[in-house]
Order: C-alpha cells, then sequence, then structure tokens
C-alpha cells in the first residue's frame, strides 16, 4: 500500500484539482452514465460541491476561499443542481484552513445557500475511520482526458468514476490513478483535473449514499504527467470534519 506523503513535502508537487480524468480502455459514454446516478453533485463557477442538506453543499476550503473573495468584490456566484442556479447566501470555510501558499490544511468548506434545493435527497456525511480499501465513485464536470493523453477539453459534460481509497491521515484520503492491468485498477478508474476542485468521492452502503472525500490536489505529475497513470490524488477526509460539519450546519439552522 502507497503511504500518504507529509504535506510539507507534498507542497512542492501537488496541483489543485478540477475534473474527470478517466482510463483509455473504458467508452467515455460509460462514465457520463454513471455520473447521472449522482444528482447531489452540484456545480460552482471555478469548481464542484456536494450537496449534504437542503440549504447546504460541502466543497474544498481553496473554493470556498475564491467564492468569499468574489462576494467581496461585489459579485453573486451562484450554486447549479441539477440545472438549477441557487445563489449563495455564505460561505463558511474550515477555522484551521490554509491555503496553497500556506502549505494547504484543512481544505474544506460549507456553501449556505438561499432558499432550498427540493426533490433531492442530500449525501449524508461519513463519520467512520474505515474509508481505507473502499471502493469509491468521484463525479465532475471539466475537461475530459484520459490517462494516456491527460486533460484535452472541458466539454461542461459531467463524468463520473470509481477509485479505490489506499492511505488516509488525520487530514487526507489518497489514492492512485492506476493504469490498465494494476493491481488496485477499478473498473471505471479516474481521477479529478483541470476543472473539479472540490468535488465529491462517495460510497453507497445499504441504500444511503455517504460523502467521504472532498477533492483537493494531487501529487506526481512532474514524474508521471498531468492527468497520468500513476499520479497520486488527495481528498479532504470527511469523517474528521463531521463533527464541525454538523456543528456549523446546526448553528446556521438557529439563526
Amino acid at each position: 500500500m502507497k503511504n500518504i506523503i507529509n504535506i510539507t513535502v507534498l507542497f512542492a508537487l501537488m496541483v489543485l484539482l478540477q475534473s474527470l480524468i478517466t482510463r483509455h480502455d473504458v467508452a467515455d459514454d460509460k462514465f457520463v452514465q454513471l455520473a447521472r446516478q449522482y444528482p447531489q453533485v452540484c456545480h460552482l463557477p471555478m469548481g464542484e460541491a456536494a450537496l449534504i442538506d437542503s440549504c447546504w453543499a460541502l466543497t474544498a476550503g481553496h473554493v470556498g476561499n475564491d467564492l468569499q473573495q468574489d462576494i467581496k468584490n461585489g459579485y453573486a456566484p451562484a450554486l447549479v443542481c441539477n440545472g438549477i442556479k441557487y445563489p449563495i447566501e455564505k460561505v463558511v470555510l474550515h477555522p484551521a484552513f490554509k491555503t496553497m501558499e500556506q502549505g494547504l490544511q484543512n481544505d474544506i468548506a460549507l456553501i449556505r445557500i438561499k432558499g432550498a434545493v427540493k426533490g433531492m435527497h442530500p449525501a449524508k456525511v461519513y463519520e467512520k475511520q474505515d474509508e481505507a480499501g473502499q471502493e469509491i465513485t468521484i463525479v465532475g464536470m471539466g475537461d475530459m482526458g484520459t490517462g494516456l493523453t491527460g486533460p484535452q477539453k472541458w466539454d461542461k459534460v459531467t463524468r463520473a468514476a470509481t477509485n479505490k481509497i489506499e492511505g488516509a491521515d488525520n487530514q487526507w484520503l489518497s489514492f492512485v490513478f492506476d493504469s490498465v492491468g494494476a493491481v488496485n485498477v477499478t473498473p471505471m478508474e479516474g481521477i479529478s483535473g483541470p476543472g473539479d476542485s472540490g468535488g465529491p468521492a462517495f460510497i453507497d452502503k445499504d441504500g444511503v449514499r455517504y460523502i467521504v472525500g472532498i477533492s483537493s490536489h494531487q501529487s506526481g505529475q512532474a514524474k508521471f504527467g498531468k492527468g497520468r497513470y500513476g499520479v497520486t490524488e488527495y481528498y479532504a477526509r470527511i469523517s474528521s470534519y463531521s463533527a464541525w460539519i454538523k456543528e456549523t450546519i446546526g448553528e446556521g439552522k438557529k439563526k
């Protein structure tokens, strides 16, 4: 099992993420069809989010930080869920969030929308810390490409792919973009790429959909190439932040 690299070593190698790159030997329409099973994924101007409550969504801290700056500058960003735009009321960064320049830590944020998303079952926040070895589904909209080509173009189509969690520490879940024939490769293998920061990683258990991670960054591009087989992906580990998430949402509902 590959170990998670210490964040201080990662800093020089990591690249913030944005969309899905998939294995080259599976038809693209299969990844598009898989994504249709995950309506909890919502889209932002420069990233993704996942609905965890009718009024709240999770995204990456660096995405939330950009949204806060947009709001301060007079812009009115919206969250798009199932093709419907919902104005963003506020963004709550994790209190210990640090930017990429500061070393990128606690890369998670909550988005409160105005109104409520109806007709959809939000994903549940995962609380157990047994993620290692489990297969996940990641979802995002952005540059398409394969492990042979890397990112190619942005066609504004949402795709989903699978992977297997190989490592976990207090902040991160990690997994590798395995090539065809590798021991840990999954049937619909993929990773994030340019356009999908903040995108979710899901698992389904006993008929319940859980969000276990949020797309943050990756390492290994200098060695393997951008969006190529061999790079390692890092997602913020939701189980480590479940108490903060519940407390923040609970306080928001009291107001």
